[in-house]
């Protein structure tokens, strides 16, 4: 079950997961590992190679059992799953019933049953804090006043996300960032952002989309009780997405 231990053996986990399928339209997905929100190589069962990465196709109202094979460090916390829709799908017009289709992403988070406990987390100061009410989980923005969405921008363009909070006590988050499924820097310095956004505010960070040789996509995704996931706490088993951007290359001409 989701937010319930994880033991690894020889410091391997072995799980099954599973997905239903219960949409009359075939469907693409992504199946990521993260180990303490690193992404992380994975082998699937009877498969020799590791992959970063697993895509599948699920036709109509179907389910599937994988069997996934995760090598996780002595020290590690938490072990999570991550399946993202149509990950080759780039929505580049504004559509808002397809963006947020897109964006949801379907987590499935573990603490492994190691002892040790990190609350020390390095957390990063935000550019900004607002209270207006604009409590979004998460939101990448070219406006910081109001949200307002980026569907597709040029790489290297200098953006922000805001991090919300609609909860009457503080929380704590792990906010990091994929090109095309593939972990890249959330701000210059970090691959894994902490921080603690107040009850009812939101938080600004400015960042870069990253460079791009061809359209990709580009996604935030923002983890509530990082290291804190339990069976009890829904939301610590919970991952939001932003809104999916396509990073063009500047090269190309309009």
């Amino acid at each position: 079950d989701n937010g319930s231990k994880l033991t690894a053996e020889n410091n391997v986990v072995n799980v099954n997961v599973s997905i239903d399928h219960n949409l009359n339209e075939r469907r693409e997905y992504a199946l990521i590992v993260l180990e303490d929100f690193k992404q992380k190589s994975f082998n699937l069962e009877n498969k020799k190679e590791a992959t970063k990465k697993y895509l599948f196709t699920m036709n109509p109202n179907t389910s599937k059992n994988i069997g996934v094979k995760v090598p996780v460090n002595p020290n590690a916390q938490e072990l999570t799953f991550l399946l993202t829709k149509k990950p080759n799908y780039k929505l580049k017009e504004m559509d808002p019933n397809k963006a947020a289709i897109l964006g949801e992403v379907l987590s499935m988070r573990y603490p492994l049953d190691h002892n040790n406990k990190s609350t020390n987390l390095k957390e990063t100061k935000p550019d900004d804090m607002i209270k207006d009410g604009l409590n979004e989980n998460l939101f990448i923005t070219s406006d910081k006043q109001k949200l307002k969405s980026v569907i597709a921008e040029k790489e290297g363009k200098a953006l922000s996300f805001s991090v919300g909070n609609d909860t009457e006590k503080p929380l704590r988050y792990a906010i990091i960032a994929f090109k095309d499924w593939k972990q890249t820097d959330v701000t210059e310095s970090e691959k894994v952002l902490y921080t603690t956004v107040a009850a009812s505010e939101r938080q600004l960070f400015d960042f870069k989309l990253p460079h791009a040789k061809k359209d990709s996509n580009f996604q935030l995704i923002a983890f509530p009780y990082p290291y804190q996931v339990s069976k009890d706490n829904y939301e610590s088993q919970q991952a939001f997405g932003s809104f999916r951007t396509v990073v063009e290359p500047s090269n190309r001409p309009e």
